[in-house]
């Protein structure tokens, strides 16, 4: 099984957002803005926890953060105070993390522009990005935490 895929979308303005973060030494991510707010791809290798850390840094942000993490036979969501699940969740996140989340089985309700951007993700345009990324952060803004589209190169259809 490949590693699973991660995101997370805020309503926040990417500038914004990107301050923020780098103020909060927090990354490494790829920014992506899309009509709706903003989505963050964070490294390809993150874990659960990591991940869950990284959308409370955002939500303090926007005030409101939706993380989606999937493979291709499952998912989970929370948005830090619900969350849902399809297929096997208990393989993308620790048992314990989970079940204090109280998930019902139940898809993520994605706004239709971060749902084109976990589409380019699963099929590996985001990959260039999501791989180049620092495994820390620290580093001039510009390298953690890049505003870039995830179609560069490619067109939307």
């Amino acid at each position: 099984m490949s590693a699973p895929r991660t995101l997370i979308w805020t309503p926040a303005p990417t500038a914004g957002l990107q301050l923020n973060l780098h103020r909060a030494a927090a990354g490494p991510a790829a920014l992506v803005p899309v009509a709706s707010g903003t989505v963050l791809l964070p490294r390809r290798q993150i874990g659960f926890a990591a991940a869950s850390r990284l959308a409370e840094q955002v939500r303090e942000t926007g005030a409101a953060a939706l993380l989606l993490r999937w493979s291709p036979g499952a998912e989970v969501w929370t948005d830090g105070e619900r969350a849902g699940s399809t297929g096997s969740a208990r393989r993308l996140v620790g048992l314990l993390r989970w079940w204090r989340l109280d998930a019902r089985p139940r898809p993520a309700d994605l706004p239709a522009d971060v749902a084109e951007v976990r589409a380019l993700v699963d099929e590996g345009r985001a990959d260039t990005w999501v791989t180049a990324l620092p495994d820390r952060a620290g580093l001039p803004i510009n390298t953690v935490l890049p505003v870039v589209p995830v179609t560069q190169g490619g067109g939307l259809t």
